[in-house]
């Protein structure tokens, strides 16, 4: 796989001492060291028509949660292999060749009780049925802005080749639906900035095979204290 460098830079100003430089991190959120593969081609298993969320990698609970303030820059997916037969039938049930975006969600205290999240963030869909087979990165065109405590998601209008499944139960994850879970048909997907959605579907021993790029805002260190010696 191919990655894209990400910089930040900083710029100090030398004026008789050296200032301190902010500082910016950069995180993958929802990677692993635990191992996980696509189910496709063999017992070949896809999201549809909804909004996904990692909430259980390999015992971590919510692993795309924002820990700092910044922003989302890119993301990447390991897509399953399909024959042309699979994605046929796959692009005729589902409304379309296979599309997905990042969102980000935010909960609010009220929602927590209900399992409800609103979209405060979208990129741009992405059309990622030429790199079937692979683990690609994607850069966005226009990085999201993010709060900590809030979580990444995986809008899919259509359908993705992006579940690893027959996992233990340290692995799930919630898709869009307020009722209906198996019904897969049904389109659930946010796609609204603004939007509300109930998160009622729990699937186990399944893990969503996607992980976004973050880089939180610099912080200044604070300047360090003068002490004063007083003239006798």
């Amino acid at each position: 796989m191919k990655r894209i460098l990400l910089g930040v830079a900083a710029l100090a100003c030398t004026l008789g001492a050296a200032a301190p430089a902010a500082s910016a991190k950069t995180y993958e959120l929802g990677s692993s060291t635990v191992p996980a593969t696509t189910s496709c081609p063999t017992s070949c298993f896809v999201v549809t028509r909804t909004t996904a969320l990692e909430v259980a990698t390999a015992g971590k609970n919510y692993p795309t949660t924002v820990p700092h303030d910044g922003r989302v820059v890119a993301f990447t997916l390991q897509l399953g292999s399909l024959s042309d037969k699979q994605i046929h039938f796959f692009n005729s049930t589902y409304g379309g060749t296979s599309r997905v975006q990042i969102t980000v969600l935010h909960q609010t205290k009220d929602q927590v009780a209900r399992r409800a999240f609103s979209v405060t963030a979208q990129s741009e869909m992405f059309r990622i049925q030429p790199f079937f087979g692979a683990t690609t990165l994607w850069p966005l065109a226009t990085s999201l802005p993010v709060k900590k405590g809030d979580l990444v998601a995986l809008t899919v209008p259509t359908w993705a080749p992006i579940l690893a499944v027959n996992l233990d139960k340290t692995n799930g994850w919630r898709a869009s639906r307020a009722t209906g879970c198996r019904d897969l048909l049904t389109q659930t997907a946010q796609q609204i900035v603004g939007n509300e959605a109930q998160y009622k579907c729990l699937y186990q021993t399944a893990r969503l095979t996607y992980s976004a790029t973050m880089i939180s805002t610099p912080v200044a260190p604070k300047p360090p204290t003068t002490k004063t010696t007083p003239a006798k």
